[in-house]
């Protein structure tokens, strides 16, 4: 029987202040971890003390741990080199993030076809190697006259999708030719990261590619395939991909509350925010969105150490 009742908002516990009972209940109810990386393991400053030593911690324990980033501006060697740094062994083949989850959407449809691309060169390359032709621009400023900018926007070349992420050198040219592409009835949209907001230092925030995403969503009235987290599309990718039976037993941990919390309640997953990243102390009072209010709550990765350790003595 369905209840009819509004949903009811629970705080989320300090997985340091719970009973030796409630802890040993919570690392028992996991047996997989899906992990945010910045904000969690490191930031822009370094390394998360604590964190990875946490994360080894699990991994002795026998959980299996799985990082996904909506990050794909860093190079692949560039996770392998750090993770590798802190200790942490990790597949590369089992990293998600936006670039690796859209080529292997587009394999998944078998896509065939032209594709314009607003992102990094980093993106663009994943693209390539994995046998896609696709086109961006333009990327020099254009003049101040309608005929200049309508010769470099429009054109018939055959689009079939369009792929938005971040781009440092985003203009209004870029969206206005994407919207463009996508008047055609077969050209999809798809977006990596969605980030609305992008912690980049203390109390500063700046603009993420969401929004400019959300602009062409709306003009062109498609679809937003979205391939980052907390998209609908990678939710139902990843627990195919991992064969991931009973949802409940998979925790995701993360800094930010729409698009971790949020990602993993999507998933069906528990749910763990850190507050070594985007996400304040108490933040979770004001979200309106009760699917973006996680289970647990830690100051950061680091307090695994303290919590396994306080399981392990009560076990002696």
């Amino acid at each position: 029987m369905t209840s009819n009742s509004e949903p009811t908002r629970n705080s989320p516990k300090h997985i340091l202040k719970l009973s030796i009972k409630e802890k040993r209940e919570f690392l028992d109810s996991f047996d997989r971890v899906f992990s945010d990386v910045d904000g969690v393991i490191w930031n822009l400053v370094g390394n998360i003390p604590g964190a990875a030593q946490g994360y080894r911690m699990l991994i002795s324990a026998g959980k299996k741990i799985n990082f996904i980033s909506n990050n794909s501006v860093q190079p692949l060697s560039e996770y392998e080199r750090k993770f590798k740094a802190i200790g942490i062994d990790v597949d590369l083949d089992t990293l998600v993030h936006p670039a690796t989850s859209i080529v292997k959407y587009l394999k998944n449809i078998n896509f065939n076809g032209l594709i314009y691309v607003i992102a990094t060169e980093h993106l663009k390359n994943i693209l390539r190697e994995a046998g896609y032709e696709i086109i961006d621009g333009p990327t020099k400023i254009l003049k101040e006259s309608a005929t200049e900018f309508a010769r470099h926007i429009i054109s018939d070349e055959p689009v079939r999708a369009v792929v938005i992420d971040v781009d440092f050198n985003l203009s209004s040219a870029k969206l206005i030719r994407a919207h463009i592409f996508l008047r055609h009835p077969d050209c999809i949209l798809i977006e990596g990261a969605t980030d609305k907001l992008l912690p980049i230092a203390e109390d500063l925030d700046i603009i993420g590619p969401g929004p400019f995403a959300q602009v062409i969503a709306d003009s062109s009235k498609k679809r937003l395939i979205t391939l980052g987290k907390p998209g609908k599309d990678l939710a139902e990718m990843l627990v195919k991909d991992f064969k991931i039976e009973n949802t409940k037993r998979v925790l995701m941990i993360g800094d930010m509350l729409e698009q971790d919390v949020g990602f993993g309640k999507e998933c069906g997953f528990q749910t763990m925010v850190v507050l070594s990243g985007g996400c304040k102390l108490g933040d979770w009072e004001r979200e309106t969105n009760l699917a973006n209010i996680p289970d647990y709550y830690a100051d950061s990765a680091a307090d695994f150490i303290e919590l396994m350790n306080d399981v392990n003595k009560s076990n002696m």
